[in-house]
């Protein structure tokens, strides 16, 4: 391996800026309600992660940017209902 090779290696990797959006609550509420075992928690769960992907979505769209995050957004949202779907026909 040439010394660029193991320079490139090295070097800290920083977050495309595709996937900044990963830090933001709304995503990380996303993931807690699709994680969550506990099936009395989970509608809850969802129903908080859609209200912060709601909100969130107002502001980009008040940004008038076209992100990434909007594209996430759409999808964790049909992904959340999509679930929420699977609950009701399960109970």
């Amino acid at each position: 391996m040439g010394l660029d090779a193991f320079h490139s290696h090295s070097q800290p990797k920083t977050e495309s800026p595709s996937v900044l959006y990963r830090s933001q609550p709304w995503y990380e509420a996303y993931m807690a309600a699709l994680f969550e075992a506990d099936r009395g928690r989970m509608a809850e769960r969802i129903r908080a992660a859609e209200q912060l992907i709601l909100s969130r979505e107002r502001e980009l769209l008040a940004a008038r940017a076209e992100l990434p995050e909007q594209h996430a957004l759409n999808n964790a949202l049909h992904a959340l209902r999509a679930l929420q779907a699977c609950l009701k026909s399960k109970s």
